[in-house]
């Protein structure tokens, strides 16, 4: 039996999937753009003419402004992923916590030594929000876990 790749589903952590047709419009621009660009740099490799050069330099310019395109379109419109073709233009948000032991200990100081060691032990935290005893919202509002956000994109 062939070993059959699929392609990866974003859905669970893209930012508002819609697969909008417009999206796909310059996404598949995009994919134009990106297969020209591969074959013309594998002639390039085997002869090197100077046109060639010019010409993958001036497709690489128009691919940054489908990819800019892409972009834009990803912030208008939504995500956009087709899981047969492979094609993406995914917008992933990434959070990152941190905690405040200080705060924890003022707020909750029957808890602090089971999670604070020099900082506050995720683990045990983790426990304590797991068991009902606090919850991460409480932590949130009064300061204990701080989030900071960023985005990576997706286009392939």
């Amino acid at each position: 039996m062939e070993n059959i790749r699929k392609n990866t589903d974003y859905s669970a952590s893209a930012v508002k999937m819609v697969n909008d047709l417009n999206l796909q419009i310059d996404l598949t621009a995009y994919h134009g753009l990106s297969a020209q660009i591969e074959g013309l740099k594998a002639k390039i490799d085997a002869v090197i003419p100077q046109e060639m050069k010019d010409q993958l330099s001036s497709w690489e310019t128009q691919l940054n402004a489908c990819t800019q395109a892409v972009k834009a379109d990803i912030e208008t419109y939504g995500s956009y992923q087709d899981l047969e073709l492979g094609w993406y233009a995914v917008k992933q948000r990434a959070v990152s916590k941190s905690y405040d032991a200080k705060v924890f200990k003022d707020i909750y100081p029957q808890f602090s030594p089971a999670v604070i060691v020099e900082t506050v032990n995720e683990k045990a935290l983790s426990g304590l929000i797991k068991g009902g005893l606090i919850t991460e919202a409480d932590l949130k509002t009064i300061g204990v876990i701080k989030e900071s956000e960023s985005y990576r994109y997706i286009i392939k």
